[in-house]
């Protein structure tokens, strides 16, 4: 007899994706501002992509009018080290932190370009909303270039090679002593093209014509 398996409920994901359609975007330049706000928190955090890097066109076009196609989505799951009163640091606010340093050491980006939303969750619920929103999105660091969200590489693992994130965007201290990667943003372009073609014509999103 085969197992039984449990299903999330279609509903739940339809619940998700209409929660986080109504939350509101924030410019990544401003996460100190409102970090008093998110303080705390765990969840699923949204980047949107909307400068004139080339290999982005696609996704800076799309969101053009409003924050709809996310370049990137990550969670914050662990609370990181109690402090005070049962509060914790880390969270959203440390997680959207570390991103906005990674994106300041580049040479080719800027935190500027960058929006964020938030949907905040039940600790259960985190690595759930996290695997539906990356695979109705399918943003392009999260698949095809990858390596945003790592951390420096561990003892013994020096030797390996550059991630594609850190090779089309180079600056990342702990990436610049690891050996090169041979992909080019020119290898790249028509991949990612394609990619965000199909995932507009998916969402209905504004389609940039090329």
């Amino acid at each position: 007899m085969p197992l039984e398996i449990f299903q999330v409920p279609g509903i739940l994901r339809e619940q998700l994706m209409e929660f986080q359609a109504r939350q509101p975007s924030y410019p990544l330049t401003e996460i100190d501002r409102i970090k008093e706000e998110l303080q705390g928190y765990l969840g699923v955090y949204l980047l949107y992509y909307r400068g004139n890097f080339s290999l982005y066109s696609s996704i800076t076009y799309a969101n053009q009018n409003s924050c709809c196609l996310p370049i990137y989505v990550g969670k914050a799951e662990t609370p990181g080290k109690r402090i005070g009163k049962g509060t914790f640091t880390g969270g959203l606010v440390g997680r959207l932190k570390e991103h906005r340093n990674s994106i300041r050491q580049v040479n080719n980006l800027d935190i500027a370009d960058f929006n964020f939303t938030v949907v905040a969750m039940d600790v259960d619920l985190v690595a759930w909303g996290e695997a539906v929103l990356i695979r109705h999105f399918q943003p392009v660091w999260c698949s095809i270039i990858s390596g945003f969200g790592i951390h420096p590489p561990g003892k013994g693992r020096g030797g390996q090679m550059r991630s594609i994130w850190d090779e089309i965007h180079r600056g990342r201290s702990f990436a610049e002593q690891l050996p090169p990667n041979p992909i080019t943003i020119s290898s790249l372009q028509p991949q990612v093209n394609r990619h965000c073609e199909e995932i507009c014509r998916l969402l209905k999103l504004p389609l940039e014509l090329n």
